[in-house]
């Protein structure tokens, strides 16, 4: 039985070294059958030339595919870490609630930039009018800012004694860090709110050009079965949809929040 199960693993190998050799020699092989085919003697230099060509050039093209697809890996590897370090470097500047919320932030941002709305001008022919990079920025800023509080009066509760100076001092800490989260926070939503609204102006495209095929359906339904129950008489067309009504009050619901945010950021 061991033997069976030996003579099979090598019968294995010796085909998958064969798969191995022709991957690799099948230039050599092709080009010269090729020269051969062309009147090249066998054996003769210019049918081994010709071989040996096709040969580097196969070469030539695995080794570039390898070479991308590790500068690939490491790019993404690296593009990993960056992102990895990024995120740690958030918590420490931000802390944990901190970061959470930016991160959703940024992602709202990211879909926005992304969205149906942005990509076909409905949002502004500018990219600014969509561009929150200043606003994530501010978010940043307010969010280290109310960090750093933090941790400077994080050992307060166990210090006694402090004067009237340093009592004030501590009320005006948690008033700034109060205004600063609120600052955060309603940034925070109006971006959200922007987000939504995209995605209220996506809808409606795709149901406008859903309502779109459907009448055309529809006209061809009556234009087919009309002369079939009335003769001559035609069916009533229906009114058309109110698609473009309903996008062009998202797209300005869109601006009015981001200018609100625009005043947000100018306030804070």
């Amino acid at each position: 039985m061991a033997s069976k199960t030996s003579d099979g693993e090598g019968v294995a190998y010796a085909i998958l070294a064969g798969i191995a050799f022709l991957a690799i020699a099948w230039p050599y092989l092709l080009g010269t059958w090729l020269a051969v085919q062309a009147g090249a003697e066998n054996p003769s230099t210019e049918r081994s030339v010709t071989g040996w060509v096709f040969e580097a050039i196969w070469l030539i093209i695995l080794v570039s595919i390898v070479i991308a697809v590790w500068v690939r890996s490491a790019r993404k590897e690296e593009e990993a870490r960056r992102l990895a370090a990024l995120k740690e470097q958030r918590k420490a500047d931000f802390g944990q609630a901190g970061a959470q919320l930016y991160e959703e932030a940024e992602a709202s941002v990211a879909k926005i930039a992304k969205s149906e709305a942005a990509r076909t001008g409905w949002l502004g022919d500018d990219p600014a009018a969509y561009d929150f990079r200043a606003d994530l920025k501010a978010i940043a800023d307010n969010l280290r800012k109310a960090e750093k509080i933090r941790s400077v009066t994080a050992d307060a509760s166990s210090i006694r004694n402090f004067t009237e100076s340093d009592k004030q001092m501590l009320r005006d800490a948690k008033a700034a860090l109060a205004k600063l989260e609120d600052a955060v926070e309603n940034s925070i939503l109006l971006i959200f709110g922007c987000d939504k609204e995209a995605d209220s102006i996506d809808l409606a495209l795709r149901e406008g050009r859903e309502n779109v095929k459907m009448a055309a359906r529809r006209d061809d339904l009556r234009d087919r079965l009309a002369p079939i129950l009335y003769g001559a008489e035609g069916v009533p067309t229906e009114s058309t949809s109110e698609a473009a009504d309903v996008v062009t009050s998202r797209v300005a619901a869109f601006h009015e929040l981001k200018t609100a945010l625009i005043d947000q950021r100018h306030a804070s």
